[in-house]
C-alpha cells in the first residue's frame, strides 16, 4: 500500500458522519481480557474503516493482525482506524480491563476495496467476541 493511498483513506475516513451499531452482548463474568472486534461487511471485502468505542475504561491496547490500525483515546472514547494491506475482513482485538463491560461500538466510515467510501453503512454489524481467559 502506497503512502498516498494510506493518508487519503485516513483524511477521507475520519471525514464523515457516524452511524451508531449495536454491539453484541458477551455475557459471563467480569475481569481483564482480550475481545476481538469484527465488522461484518454486506458487500464483501473492505480497504479501510473507523470505528469509535465508548465507555466507562477504553481499551488499554488496540491491534491487529493484517494491515495498520490506529488509535487514540480521548476521555472515554477510543477511535480506531483500521487499513488492510489488501483488501478483507475488518477485525482487530482489545485489551480492556472488564470484558464484561463492553465498548459500545459506532461505525463511522468504511472504505472498499477500491479505496472509495461505502455510500451507506446501514447494513454493517459488529460482532464482539471475548478471546481469552480472565486475568486475576
Amino acid at each position: 500500500m502506497t503512502t498516498k493511498r494510506v493518508r487519503l483513506s485516513i483524511g477521507l475516513l475520519l471525514a464523515t458522519a457516524a452511524v451508531a451499531l449495536p454491539a453484541c452482548d458477551l455475557g459471563g463474568p467480569s475481569g481483564t481480557g482480550v475481545i476481538r472486534v469484527t465488522l461484518i461487511s454486506p458487500y464483501g471485502a473492505d480497504g479501510a474503516a473507523v470505528l469509535e468505542l465508548t465507555g466507562a475504561a477504553g481499551p488499554s491496547v488496540v491491534t491487529s493482525e493484517v494491515g495498520d490500525t490506529f488509535y487514540e483515546h480521548n476521555g472515554t472514547t477510543t477511535r480506531v482506524v483500521v487499513i488492510l494491506d489488501e483488501p478483507g475482513q475488518i477485525q482487530f482485538t482489545l485489551r480492556v480491563q472488564d470484558v464484561a463491560a463492553r465498548p459500545a461500538v459506532t461505525l463511522v466510515q468504511v472504505a472498499d476495496a477500491a479505496n472509495r467510501l461505502r455510500t451507506t453503512l446501514d447494513d454493517y454489524r459488529i460482532d464482539l467476541d471475548q478471546l481469552e481467559d480472565l486475568g486475576t
